[in-house]
């Protein structure tokens, strides 16, 4: 082979090879596997969302948060809701950057008069001593709505206690608004 072939071989062998791989970070496939594996915590998704558009495009994405609750199954225990001196108040536990605001959540009309029977999957049950219908309220404090459900005439005799469930049965449920 003489020295020009050779040359010539070499320049296609160079550039036959490869382009540079992308950065991991330019795969959104990738980032999301990574952005999903972010403690559950109240800050993390809001700082990730910070670092660029990009990222914040897919945090926000709702496919992204279905996916992002149903991977950590147990969201985080942020505070508890208690009979305090003003009535029914939430009292955040988790430290700053995760602490969230009192006021934050809304029980409105639940707050006063109420007595609380549950608390689970993000809502409150309470019973409104004070509403002139025997009647429970099924709240939802991060929105800041309620339900009311009437107590039976049957039962208006006894103590009542009750649970907030779900009737959810498919698999990978996620507890989110609506009830």
């Amino acid at each position: 082979m003489s020295e020009s072939e050779g040359a010539g071989t070499r320049r296609r062998l160079a550039g036959a090879s490869p382009a540079t791989p992308a950065s991991p970070f330019e795969v959104d496939d990738l980032l999301r596997e990574i952005l999903l594996r972010l403690p559950p915590r109240p800050s993390s998704l809001p700082r990730a969302s910070a670092v660029c558009t990009r990222w914040r495009g897919l945090v926000a994405d709702p496919k992204f948060l279905r996916l992002f609750r149903a991977h950590h199954r147990k969201p985080p225990l942020l505070g508890i809701i208690e009979h305090g001196y003003q009535g029914v108040q939430f009292t955040p536990i988790l430290d700053p950057p995760d602490r969230i605001p009192p006021e934050r959540f809304h029980l409105g009309p639940c707050s006063r008069g109420t007595d609380v029977l549950d608390c689970r999957h993000g809502l409150v049950l309470v019973h409104n001593r004070v509403s002139a219908r025997t009647e429970v309220l099924v709240c939802d404090p991060v929105a800041g709505e309620q339900r009311h459900v009437p107590i039976p005439l049957e039962l208006d005799r006894y103590i009542l206690n009750g649970a907030v469930l779900c009737s959810a049965s498919e698999q990978g449920h996620v507890h989110g608004r609506g009830y």
